[in-house]
């Protein structure tokens, strides 16, 4: 868990620019989940295109992960890059008698699946990660709504955003001036499948209970949580989180793929100028 909270605070706190061809693989529970065909396989055929624009390879299949019938061969046309026009980080090639493990999707009515931004990939000769195997080992197990989703790269881009029903500067529009030596601070607040706002914690309590999260030790994902207080609240962090409270209702959170439902975690920034007399907040 603390890996993960840390990746969160460099979210949080960071703004990291994008640079050409970045992306974030999806957590690898969430691709199994979304994906046609989970499968290892034989790349058997490979033909590339007269415009040399795309290629086309069969691959057959070794071993079914995800439960329900599957083809004994499967057709993929792929995009392809000269090596003469000096390659690029976003392109992977495929190859014939390489064995592949795929998370194969339908977009359009097509089927495909991309080395790149996924957990596709070349098998090595040292074999598929212990970590992505149990995943694969377990995946038919996973039920979607039994988790409460994080702000993580590896899990937004799965999810639409969420934000709160009531209007936020109507909160703070009238909120009390508050003398505090630190008047400001990060809140976390836990909102349900329902979009009921179930607590508001600051999140310095929120971080130091985190080792004690119950984690899924196959999907990575928070089960169950408890967050202990570590230290007095600030006056500021009192009103706050009362302030806070009155957010009751929030759009719900849905898997883009199955309009799922799900329990999540907010983040907001709360600062008070004492010069102005003034509130300004950040959804995260």
């Amino acid at each position: 868990m603390k890996k993960q909270i840390i990746t969160l605070l460099i979210f949080l706190f960071v703004s990291v620019k994008a640079v050409a061809c970045s992306c974030d693989t999806p957590k690898p529970i969430l691709e199994f989940y979304s994906s046609k065909y989970v499968f290892e396989g034989l790349v058997t055929f490979k033909k590339i295109a007269k415009d040399s624009a795309t290629y086309s390879i069969k691959v057959k299949v070794l071993k079914n992960y995800k439960k329900g019938n599957i083809p004994k061969e499967l057709h993929f046309t792929l995009y392809y890059e000269k090596e003469s026009s000096g390659g690029s980080s976003c392109h992977m090639e495929v190859h014939k008698n390489q064995k592949l493990l795929v998370f194969a999707s339908e977009y359009k009515g097509k089927l495909g699946f991309s080395i790149m931004c996924s957990n596709s990939q070349v098998i090595q000769e040292s074999g598929i990660n212990p970590l992505l195997q149990k995943v694969l080992d377990h995946g038919n197990e996973f039920k979607l709504d039994n988790y409460i989703y994080d702000l993580d790269n590896t899990v937004n881009g799965e999810f639409n955003s969420a934000k709160p029903i009531t209007n936020l500067d109507s909160i703070f529009k009238n909120a009390k001036a508050i003398k505090s030596d630190k008047p400001l601070g990060l809140f976390a607040l836990y909102i349900n499948k329902k979009g009921e706002l179930v607590s508001v914690f600051n999140f310095f309590d929120w971080y130091k209970s985190s080792e004690d999260f119950i984690i899924d030790p196959a999907f990575g994902l928070m089960k169950e949580f408890k967050v202990k207080s570590r230290r007095p609240l600030t006056e500021f962090e009192i009103y706050t989180i009362e302030l806070l409270k009155n957010l009751k209702i929030w759009e719900l959170k849905k898997y883009k793929n199955s309009q799922i439902a799900v329990d999540y975690m907010a983040y907001i920034s709360v600062d008070f100028d004492e010069k102005t007399l003034k509130w300004t907040y950040e959804l995260k």
